[in-house]
């Protein structure tokens, strides 16, 4: 086998593509290491805002660590949109980085290596994360919150208990005392019901029944006690007013939406589902509000997109990142999906007011970021020392030139 030969060109390239399958593989492991970490860590940050409630629906309303855990679960999808191509984008400048700083990317350069290769690892996991974001709101995301609906108010029901414990004081609904002296556990009726509400500071009232039911309705979480044979007396503070009723059958009402760790249980337009979608689009007649429902749509399908459109962005920001410090990359990806999530309202907004077709408005940042992305690729495999930050005060001065 002799220098020139065909043998040796094939020998060459079997060597080639041997070292580069190595590579490939030292990259993907590195890159699932802070992957999966900076997935988990911005995912919980993100969560945590819903910690508080939730905490204090084990401690001061019994409720089991089980469904703690699985409302946490469940409430997670939503934040999973926006942290897949995050944590993409901040793994992937964060590891290439690394790479710079130790030499690594320079080793390549020095074996003639192009670092356009490096799409080829790193495009393998974009396409798995916009594969899985893709599941994620179109599949995961709608049934999660179904979940998420159902637990929370079987958390609820454990919360108030009212119906299963007898002469106790139940006060676990704000600003309402309840007393049941009896319960039937067959037809589930109550015997000798009182209820104080002390719910509006200028009005007082106790009931008394003799018997009743409780009913949740789970739509609405309206608490109703439909009662029978007892009275009813009321203190109103501002007109300094008694009132005594005696009734036969009384229905009192409250709602529990306040004991809800969110402000409510209605579904958002995130959590919907296309044909959920499509069906409010039909029902209401608000040309904003149609606007919105049908720009979720798309955003579905671009949201997820996101992590390819970082791609090309985030290699030559990580590669180039060698003299700005260990920490630089942590704060370029943050600043790029600030960006980007700034990008998306101002582009929602404005597509509101112009009326941009649905599909033009939630790709607007997607193409945004590519443009961007395809500047900085100029220049991957320059030896020169220039930095992220000043290839992006470059692009700033050239575009303002160009402007004027």
């Amino acid at each position: 086998m002799t220098p020139g030969s065909y043998e040796w060109y094939i020998y060459a390239v079997y060597i080639i593509d041997k070292i580069n399958r190595k590579f490939y593989l030292y990259l993907l492991k590195e890159l699932s290491y802070i992957l999966l970490l900076s997935l988990a860590i911005l995912t919980f940050i993100l969560v945590m805002s819903r910690l508080g409630k939730l905490t204090d629906l084990v401690v001061n309303k019994g409720v089991d660590l089980k469904d703690i855990v699985l409302l946490i679960v469940y409430s997670s999808p939503p934040y999973l949109t926006f942290t897949f191509p995050m944590a993409f984008l901040l793994s992937t400048i964060v590891v290439l980085g690394r790479f710079s700083t130790e030499n690594e990317i320079l080793a390549l350069k020095a074996s003639g290596v192009n670092l356009k290769c490096l799409f080829v690892p790193i495009g393998f996991v974009g396409i798995v994360i916009t594969v899985v974001g893709l599941l994620n709101t179109n599949m995961l995301l709608p049934t999660s919150s179904n979940r998420f609906r159902d637990t929370l108010l079987n958390v609820v029901k454990k919360g108030i208990a009212v119906d299963d414990k007898e002469g106790v004081f139940n006060d676990t609904i704000p600003g309402v005392v309840i007393y049941i002296d009896k319960v039937d556990t067959q037809s589930k009726k109550l015997h000798g019901i009182m209820v104080a509400d002390d719910r509006d500071k200028n009005l007082k009232q106790t009931i008394s029944a003799s018997s009743g039911l409780i009913n949740l309705d789970p739509d609405t979480l309206d608490l109703s006690f439909i009662l029978h044979n007892g009275s009813l007396h009321r203190w109103e503070k501002t007109e300094d007013a008694y009132r005594t009723v005696s009734f036969r059958d009384y229905t009192f009402t409250m709602n529990l939406g306040n004991m809800l760790p969110n402000a409510g249980i209605r579904k958002k337009t995130i959590e919907m589902d296309r044909k959920e979608i499509r069906n409010a689009i039909s029902k209401t007649r608000d040309p904003e509000r149609r606007y919105e429902l049908s720009l979720e749509i798309y955003k579905k399908i671009s949201v997820p997109l996101a992590s390819l459109c970082f791609l090309p962005l985030a290699i030559p920001l990580g590669v180039k990142r060698k003299i700005e410090g260990r920490f630089s990359g942590v704060m370029y990806s943050l600043l790029l999906f600030v960006f980007y999530y700034i990008l998306m309202a101002l582009t929602e907004n404005m597509g509101k007011i112009f009326n941009i077709p649905p599909p033009l408005t939630a790709f607007i940042p997607n193409i945004v970021i590519g443009l961007f992305s395809v500047y900085l690729l100029r220049n991957l495999n320059d030896e020169g020392h220039s930095t992220a930050s000043r290839a992006l005060r470059h692009f700033m001065v050239h575009y303002f030139e160009k402007a004027k």
